[in-house]
């Protein structure tokens, strides 16, 4: 095999992969093929391990990439680094493991599973940490995750503890739409007022609710 447009190789044809390192191929696979791989070949007995080295260099880096973006830089200490670290490290120990799921998680679905990864211990990091990423500078607000630099992991992170602890229904349903982008009225398109059914003024209402009942939560924590 010598053109990275071909076929892939078998997960454990070794020769044909130890060619694909050799002439600087490896960027015309996709990630999970070379994830199987690499899962294949790693301490395969009679097979040379400088090539599977040589791919899980590069697939540790096509891992960075991914948390990297996922993990702002703005949320946590250190430029979020630690975090970034520690699910890197994780990562590559499943990607070596034969029986771990995460391994078999990267191989079929690559960046969707380093994505729920980081958003684990992006949220455990928030919680060790005792504080909500929540607030905006201003005391009396609350961030929107829309407009706010956070990554998609804690943009995750952040609906879902904002949710949970909405217990009203209906303000549920108001907030939701909130975070949405959707505005309480509208002349020219969808409302909250109009998708839920009810008054412009009591659609206002419940949101300023939620987010007083938020400020309040997040001022005594």
């Amino acid at each position: 095999m010598s053109d990275a447009d071909d076929e892939p190789p078998l997960p454990g044809d070794h020769q044909s992969w130890r060619r694909v390192v050799e002439h600087g191929q490896l960027s015309g696979f996709p990630e999970g093929v070379i994830v199987g791989a690499i899962r294949a070949n790693y301490r395969r007995a009679g097979v040379d391990q400088h090539f599977v080295r040589e791919m899980v260099r590069f697939i540790s880096r096509r891992m960075l990439e991914v948390i990297r973006g996922e993990i702002s830089s703005t949320a946590f200490p250190n430029q979020g680094r630690d975090v970034v670290e520690d699910v890197h490290a994780a990562m590559v120990d499943a990607l070596l493991s034969p029986t771990a799921a995460d391994g078999e998680g990267l191989r079929k679905w690559f960046k969707s599973t380093l994505r729920k990864r980081s958003i684990d211990h992006a949220r455990k990091a928030i919680i060790a940490m005792k504080r909500n990423p929540d607030m905006v500078d201003d005391p009396g607000g609350l961030a929107d995750p829309q407009t706010e630099l956070f990554s998609h992991a804690e943009q995750e992170v952040y609906v879902q503890r904002i949710l949970d602890s909405i217990r009203d229904k209906d303000k549920r349903a108001a907030f939701v739409l909130h975070m949405q982008g959707v505005s309480c009225t509208s002349k020219n398109g969808p409302s909250i007022a109009s998708i839920l059914g009810i008054s412009p003024d009591t659609a206002a209402s419940r949101v300023a609710a939620v987010q007083k009942q938020l400020a309040k939560k997040i001022g005594n924590s």
